[in-house]
């Protein structure tokens, strides 16, 4: 089905790799919860962002870096 209800709007575009993420953003490997997480500025304050890959999370803080700069 090709319904605009299945198609998400809102995701960065995909690219070949993921990005990098800059070395002022602390990130490590949660072994109780098994996720990725990482401490995103915001205007507002840190914000705690979790991914199941290292992948996802760079993707991720790429997406909240970008969302902070509008």
């Amino acid at each position: 089905m090709n319904r605009l209800t299945d198609t998400v709007l809102d995701l960065p575009p995909v690219r070949d790799a993921p990005p990098s993420i800059p070395a002022a953003i602390t990130t490590w490997w949660g072994q109780a919860t098994r996720m990725w997480w990482a401490l995103v500025p915001s205007r507002y304050g840190p914000r705690l962002v979790e991914a199941p890959s290292a992948e996802a999370l760079a993707v991720a803080v790429d997406w909240y870096l970008r969302r902070a700069a509008i």
